[in-house]
C-alpha cells in the first residue's frame, strides 16, 4: 500500500506502535508503514524495507531500550539519514537516547507520546511534515504554522509555508522570506532575491522590510552600496514604527553616513529608541555618556543605561558596566562587580573584558593574585586582537 510514514521499531514494542499508528491514521488521516512479519534475510531487509523507507515521507523512529539494542533499527535509521529523510525519535516509555543514536540525535527534539500536549503537537506537526492543511485554512494559518518551523530552526519547511503565506501576498510572510534569502535560512543566500521579497513587503508599509532594505543598501548586499539611500529607508521605516530603523539614523549621524555628522542628533536619536526599550540604543546612548558626545559627558547616566543593555545581554555593555565599577565611573569603585560584568561579557568573546580580567588577576584586584592566570586572560586577549594585553604577557 501508499504509505506517507515509516516506523522503525523494535518487535517488543509492537502493540505500543499499533496504538500510535492507527491514532495517526484515525486523527490525520495518514498511513504508515510497519513490519508485521519480521526480518529474516538481508535480501528482505534491501527489498522490502529500503523501498519502504524511499516511498515515506517521514520515518518515525521509536525510542525503548529495545529498539536501541536492535541492529535492524539502526540500519534502517542510518538508511533514512542517509538518502535525506526526515527522522523523527518518539520516546515510547521514558527511555532516553544512548550510543549511537545519542550520537546521531542528540541534538533533535524528541517527541514523549505520553505527554498529552507533546503528543498534539506532534499530530500538528505531522500535518506540516507533510503539507497537509485543510480548506478553510488562509494566510494567517500558513504564516503562523512557517513561524513555529522557523523558531525550531527548521528553516526549510518555515520557508514552504512563508511561500503558501506568500501567495496571498501576506506582508509577514513576504518579510520572512525575504529573511530567509537574506540569512540562508532554507535556501542559498541571494540578495537580489531578499530585496525583491523585503520590497514587496514594504509596498505594505512593513516597517521592518523597510529597514532591511535600508541595511542592504548601507552594506552593497544586491543593490550598490548607497549610504543615502539607506538612510532614505531608514526613515521610512521610522515613521512606520520600526525601532531598529530609529537606532540605524542614529548612527548615520553618529558616523556621518549619508548626511553630515552631527553627534547631537545621534544622542537624540539613540536616547528616544532606549527609552522605547531597544538595547542596542541603551549601548550606545550609554557610551555617549559616558564620553561626553552630543551629550554632557554624565557618568551616572552612563551607568544606568550600560545597566540596563549589560542585563539584556549585550556584551560590550556588560563590559563597559564593568569599566565603570572598575575605575570607579558614576559608581563606586567595585573591583568584585567589575570582575563580575567582564566575565559576562567574555561568555560572548568579548576581547576588552577579557584583558581587564587579566588586569584583575595581575593587581588581584577582585579576585585572588594570580599570574598563571593573568597569563591565561591576556592570551586570550592578544589571540582575539587586544594587542595592549602584548605588553602584559
Amino acid at each position: 500500500m501508499t504509505h506517507d510514514i515509516f516506523i522503525s521499531y523494535s518487535r517488543r514494542n509492537l502493540q505500543q506502535v499499533i496504538a500510535i499508528r492507527d491514532e495517526l491514521k484515525e486523527t490525520i488521516g495518514v498511513d504508515s508503514w510497519i513490519d508485521l512479519k519480521g526480518i529474516e534475510s538481508g535480501e528482505q531487509f534491501v527489498n522490502i524495507i529500503v523501498k519502504a523507507i524511499g516511498e515515506a515521507k517521514v520515518v518515525l523512529f521509536m525510542i525503548s531500550e529495545a529498539s536501541m539494542r536492535s541492529e535492524y533499527t539502526k540500519k534502517e535509521v542510518m538508511y533514512a539519514r542517509n538518502i535525506g529523510k526526515k527522522v523523527v525519535p518518539i520516546v515510547l516509555d521514558g527511555t532516553r537516547l544512548s550510543g549511537w543514536f545519542l550520537f546521531e540525535f542528540g541534538v533533535v527534539d524528541y517527541v514523549d507520546i505520553q505527554d498529552p500536549m507533546q503528543k498534539q503537537k506532534f499530530h500538528e506537526n505531522v500535518r506540516g511534515w507533510l503539507g497537509l492543511v485543510d480548506n478553510d485554512e488562509g494566510p494567517l494559518d500558513f504564516y503562523e504554522t512557517g513561524m513555529h518551523y522557523y523558531l525550531k530552526q527548521d528553516y526549510k519547511v518555515a520557508f514552504d509555508w512563508f511561500m503558501k503565506a506568500a501567495k496571498f501576498e501576506y506582508a509577514e510572510a513576504l518579510y520572512y522570506i525575504g529573511l530567509c534569502y537574506t540569512y540562508g535560512h532554507g535556501v542559498p543566500v541571494d540578495y537580489a532575491k531578499a530585496m525583491e521579497w523585503y520590497q514587496k513587503a514594504s509596498l505594505q508599509n512593513h516597517a521592518e522590510a523597510q529597514n532591511r532594505i535600508g541595511i542592504l543598501y548601507k552594506h552593497g548586499y544586491g543593490v550598490p552600496k548607497d549610504d543615502g539611500m539607506a538612510l532614505k529607508w531608514y526613515r521610512l521605516a521610522s515613521e512606520n514604527g520600526s525601532l531598529e530603523a530609529q537606532y540605524n539614523i542614529g548612527k548615520c549621524y553618529y558616523y556621518g553616513r549619508g548626511i553630515e555628522l552631527n553627534l547631537e542628533e545621534a544622542a537624540r536619536w539613540f536616547e528616544k529608541t532606549a527609552k522605547e526599550g531597544f538595547v542596542k540604543a541603551q549601548s550606545s546612548i550609554a557610551y555617549c555618556y559616558l564620553n561626553g558626545e552630543g551629550v554632557p559627558q554624565n557618568y551616572e547616566m552612563a551607568v544606568q543605561w550600560f545597566e540596563k543593555a549589560a542585563k539584556a545581554g549585550t556584551p560590550v555593555a556588560q563590559y563597559y558596566l564593568g569599566y565603570c565599577y572598575y575605575h570607579g565611573l558614576g559608581v563606586e569603585k567595585d573591583y568584585e562587580k567589575a570582575v563580575y560584568w567582564f566575565e559576562q561579557a567574555i561568555k560572548r568573546n568579548h576581547a576588552a573584558s577579557e584583558f581587564y580580567l587579566g588586569l584583575c588577576y595581575y593587581h588581584g584586584n577582585g579576585v585572588p593574585h594570580d599570574i598563571a592566570k593573568a597569563r591565561i586572560s591576556f592570551r586570550k586577549a592578544v589571540k582575539q586582537g587586544y594587542e595592549e594585553a602584548r605588553n602584559y604577557l
